[in-house]
């Protein structure tokens, strides 16, 4: 799924000062978050890895908490809940503190690395390290080093024990560890999977919830993903169409995307790599993916009409460079061994193959990614859920929904499904954006919301849509 962005990737891991990081929860000690220059509190909270054998191998959870700002903070902090998944929270503090500078006024914010990201545990691995160009080219999910990375991780942890399920008996145990009361949860993408088991199995500890770019957690991912990418393309064509400046520069856009893919469908079309004497094959389903990808945010969006074009002219940079450029980064952003901890055992299994054809049929990206995580899950080892697990949730907590509009990923009949279990709630609709995008007025709206412990009577009409910026066009190169 999406991530918070690019931008989260070059964030520097936190570093603690003082006393050693591995205080208890009573003992945080005064550390420092880059590009933060109020200080903050840091640790790790132990838990048992398995907790049916507490007495088995321990997990030092990393915590950071931001103190609000103002002299004596409300006992309801503001806690965090990354996407990916696989996402580490305490690398992206200095974002939250930003986005929610109103709201931390008399709330901590709170950031916790799941188990098996960041300092806690983290289940890492390169899946793009060591692999022929041909198969990055290929595969979004390279089986061999996946399985490797499978039976490297089993020597260190028990790879069943790291799905939502555990992951909010910790986040249940942090919060009484720290002495707070109920808590808002403050949920991204793939995030606001956990933060929905948590108001579930613990609506007492919950004060208010926000959803942004919901994951229902009885829809099986990536199964929508085909469609909902199709949807956002098409949009993006439509709207390039009816800006002079694009149309006249991109008149035949949609013709020209049809026929690049014919092309990767039906021909061997080769690219250079940089360091490589002889090209490589450029398969659709990468290509589809990447293009995917690139309508998470607006500046990636606004680039497709440009690219497409290059490709229908036979120049396929735009896109190597960013298969490239993604792979050197993935293993930073992206806690592997977490995401197929999860990703093979809350999702992929809940995919009927009766499902697929017409879930991806007439689609720019079709089955590919579908069955490229099928067959990456096909090695991982399976865990049990409980059962219920992935039953729509039925809650009073006072919710907050905000998604976009053009989102490629979770597009907005996500909300529509899952806020119907939220009898408390109010929606905000962000007009020509893509997947956890950020504006002043989402700032404002929380802050009320927040504030007030309560969606009811909240105003949400200051989101006013805005126009989509201008596409790029290649006289701005």
């Amino acid at each position: 799924m999406h991530r918070r962005g690019r931008l989260f990737r070059m964030l520097s891991l936190w570093s603690c000062l003082g006393l050693a990081c591995g205080a208890s929860a009573q003992e945080l000690s005064t550390c420092e978050l880059p590009d933060i220059a109020q200080q903050a509190k840091c640790g790790t909270i132990e838990v048992p890895e398995n907790w049916q054998r507490p007495e088995g191998r321990k997990l030092g959870i990393a915590v950071a908490v931001l103190p609000a700002t103002e002299p004596k903070a409300l006992p309801d902090p503001i806690v965090f809940l990354m996407g990916g998944p696989a996402e580490d929270a305490i690398s992206a503090a200095s974002v939250f503190a930003k986005w929610y500078e109103q709201a931390r006024r008399d709330r901590d914010l709170v950031f916790i690395d799941q188990r098996g990201t960041g300092k806690s545990h983290r289940l890492a691995c390169d899946i793009y390290a060591g692999i022929d160009a041909e198969t990055l080219f290929r595969d979004a999910f390279p089986l061999a080093p996946i399985e490797q990375c499978a039976r490297d991780l089993s020597k260190i942890a028990d790879l069943t024990q790291y799905t939502y399920g555990h992951f909010i008996r910790d986040l249940e145990h942090i919060r009484q560890k720290l002495g707070y009361g109920p808590i808002n949860l403050s949920a991204g993408s793939y995030g606001t999977r956990p933060a929905q088991l948590f108001i579930r199995t613990y609506p007492q500890s919950v004060r208010t919830v926000f959803f942004h770019s919901i994951v229902p957690i009885d829809v099986a991912i990536p199964l929508p993903m085909s469609k909902a990418a199709h949807t956002a393309m098409d949009r993006v064509l439509n709207d390039c169409q009816a800006q002079p400046e694009c149309r006249a520069a991109f008149p035949n856009v949609r013709e020209e995307l049809t026929e690049v893919l014919r092309r990767l469908d039906t021909q061997e079309v080769k690219v250079a790599i940089a360091g490589q004497a002889e090209q490589v094959r450029l398969h659709r389903g990468r290509v589809a993916e990447r293009l995917r990808s690139m309508m998470y945010r607006e500046e990636g969006a606004e680039r497709i009409p440009l690219v497409i074009h290059r490709m229908y002219q036979g120049d396929y940079r735009d896109v190597v460079e960013d298969i490239l450029e993604n792979a050197r980064g993935a293993s930073t952003a992206i806690s592997f061994g977490l995401f197929f901890s999860i990703a093979c055992n809350e999702d992929v299994p809940f995919i009927r193959e009766s499902e697929i054809a017409p879930a991806t049929a007439g689609t720019y990206l079709g089955e590919y990614r579908v069955r490229q995580q099928q067959a990456a899950c096909s090695k991982w080892p399976k865990s049990s859920l409980p059962a219920g697990y992935r039953q729509p949730i039925r809650s009073t907590v006072p919710a907050l929904f905000v998604s976009g509009d053009s989102d490629p990923a979770t597009p907005l009949w996500f909300t529509e499904h899952a806020a119907k279990g939220f009898g408390n709630k109010a929606e905000v609709v962000l007009g020509n954006r893509g997947h956890t995008e950020w504006r002043p007025c989402v700032a404002e709206i929380y802050r009320r919301f927040v504030s007030s412990g309560t969606a009811q009577d909240l105003d949400t009409s200051t989101c006013k849509p805005e126009p989509r910026r201008p596409f790029k066009i290649p006289s701005e190169g």
